[in-house]
Order: structure tokens, then C-alpha cells, then sequence
């Protein structure tokens, strides 16, 4: 009776919303008058890397009787002075219909030409949205997500999907924010990446935690930083908040510490069974999402990812 009374009030909140905008109702723009910048972060099993692109409103095609902005991305990668490197030859199409809320990604290659939904801000509760997910440019799947709840936060529209996972990207609420682009981005060879930063017009607009210095995350690579055949064995890669994670190396472990993919240490308890067994467990709630566990050993350190999945 409770669940039934909350989505009464939660549909009634939709209503109120969708009544507030009408057919007269204009969307916030995902766009400034003059450029978008956009930087994503994308994680693979084996990397991960830093990806951003401006738009710029002079840069203008015309599809099929539609006008879109053009964009050549770019690929960041994370050094001391990180250095921006060309990224995709495709250039990546985008247009808005501000009257709905929708933002549209334009996928025109020698396999495919393609609208791909990407945020649709007339949506209520109880609504389906099928997210795009990109496969090397030829190909792409779609996601069902449903709409949990819809509120309105400083004038603008918060629809809320609540916990959802696409590829190895793993969150606790999927959201959608009136004139910003959404949390997650089809990557433009294959997969999805996170949205990291907006900004319209060189302001600021969207960061996804102030902890995050020039909208670029540190990077690190799933393998072994050392020499010589250490073998480092991490069990469960997915892990819930109460499981402990054992990991055993051919070599003396030193230390072992688990940080967040913003670079933030995690309080957690570490109990070695020997010098070459270690057992680590939470000893706070996290979100879910990709950890990093460092092992340090007597010949050097060694990056493995893990997944908490709750």
C-alpha cells in the first residue's frame, strides 16, 4: 500500500511537471549561444582514457532537412601536462529539439547512418528510454532504462532512471538533467563513456564531483608495473560492499591500498594471511562503480580493477 501511495504521489508529480510545460514550453538548451566543451572518461578492462570536444555553433550541416553541429572528438592522454591527441576521423553530428527536451547524436559512416537518441527530457514516471550504445561505429545496441521519478530542482527538470549498468560503467542513479548532456555518452568507437564536465560558453555548467582538477581523471592500466613473472591473482573482480577481496602474488606483498576512479583513497580493513596472501575488506559504504587495488610487492607496484556491484 506504502509502494502504491508513493507512486500515486510520484505520478502526480510528473503531471504537475509535464502541465507546467505545455506546448508553449521551450527546453533549456544543451548548447551555448556560442560552444560546448564536453569531457567524458571511458574504462575498459585493460585502460582507460580521458576524451573531450568542443562544438561549435558556426560549425553547422544540414541532414536530411535538419541542422546539426559537427565535431571532430578528441582523446586526452592523462600525463603531467597531459597532452591532447587527435582521437576519431569520424566527425560526430549533433542536434537538439529543444520543444521535447531530446538531444540526437547523427551516426553517418560506410555501414550505417543513424539518428541515436541520447536524452529525451519529456519523459515521466513509468516512461521507457532505450539508451544507444555504440559497436565500432557499424553497429549499435539499445538499453531499456524506465523512469523512476521526476522532480524540478532550481527550474529545471530532474528525471531520475535509478541504478543502471552499461558496459563497465556502473551507477547508482541514471539521470537526466534539463540543458545538460547525459551522464553517459555513446563512446565513439565502441561502448559508453561518463560525462566528466560541461561547459557552455567556457563556463563551467557540469562536474560530477568538485573533487575532479581540469576535468580530467588520472588513468592507469590494468597491468603490472614491475619486472621479472610476478603473478598477482585478485578474487572476486566483482565484489559487493560486505565481500572481502583476497589477493595472492608470487612475491612479497609490501602494501595494498584501493582507491576510486576520482583518485580518492577507500577505508578499508587489511588482513594478511602471509607475505604473499593479503585480505581487504570495506570499511565504509561505496558506490557502486570500478575501484582500483595497488599492490605494492618487493620488485614494484601492480594496478588491478575491480568492480563493486551491489
Amino acid at each position: 500500500m506504502k509502494k502504491l501511495l508513493l507512486l500515486i504521489i510520484a505520478i502526480n508529480i510528473g503531471m504537475i511537471l509535464n502541465a507546467q510545460r505545455d506546448s508553449t514550453y521551450v527546453y533549456q538548451s544543451f548548447f551555448g549561444n556560442d560552444s560546448t566543451t564536453i569531457n567524458s572518461y571511458k574504462v575498459v578492462t585493460d585502460a582507460d582514457w580521458n576524451y573531450t570536444f568542443t562544438i561549435s555553433n558556426k560549425d553547422t550541416v544540414t541532414i536530411n532537412d535538419n541542422l546539426y553541429y559537427f565535431v571532430e572528438p578528441k582523446q586526452i592522454e592523462y600525463e603531467y601536462g597531459y597532452m591532447v591527441l587527435n582521437y576519431a576521423e569520424e566527425t560526430i553530428y549533433f542536434r537538439e529539439d529543444r520543444e521535447n527536451g531530446r538531444l540526437y547524436m547523427h551516426v553517418k559512416n560506410d555501414y550505417v547512418e543513424e539518428d541515436l537518441l541520447l536524452c529525451d527530457m519529456s519523459l515521466n514516471v513509468g516512461d521507457t528510454f532505450m539508451f544507444p550504445l555504440l559497436h565500432d561505429l557499424n553497429q549499435y545496441e539499445q538499453n531499456e532504462v524506465i523512469v523512476q521519478s521526476v522532480r524540478d530542482e532550481n527550474g529545471r527538470k530532474i528525471i531520475e532512471f535509478g541504478k543502471v549498468s552499461f558496459e563497465e560503467l556502473f551507477i547508482d542513479n541514471f539521470i537526466f538533467t534539463e540543458g545538460t548532456f547525459p551522464m553517459i555518452l555513446p563512446d565513439f568507437h565502441w561502448g559508453c563513456s561518463e560525462l566528466i564536465c560541461q561547459h557552455k560558453d567556457g563556463e563551467l555548467t557540469y562536474i560530477v564531483s568538485p573533487d575532479i582538477e581540469d576535468c580530467v581523471l588520472p588513468t592507469y592500466l590494468s597491468i603490472n608495473e614491475i619486472d621479472g613473472n610476478e603473478n598477482i591473482a585478485v578474487h572476486p573482480t566483482i565484489f559487493s560492499n560486505n565481500e572481502k577481496i583476497s589477493i595472492k602474488s608470487d612475491i612479497c606483498i609490501k602494501d595494498v591500498t584501493m582507491i576510486d576512479m576520482l583518485g580518492r583513497k577507500v577505508n578499508v580493513s587489511i588482513n594478511p594471511t602471509d607475505n604473499f596472501t593479503f585480505q581487504i575488506g570495506l570499511n565504509q559504504n561505496c558506490n557502486s562503480g570500478i575501484y582500483l587495488i595497488i599492490v605494492k610487492t618487493e620488485k614494484g607496484i601492480s594496478y588491478e580493477k575491480v568492480v563493486l556491484w551491489d
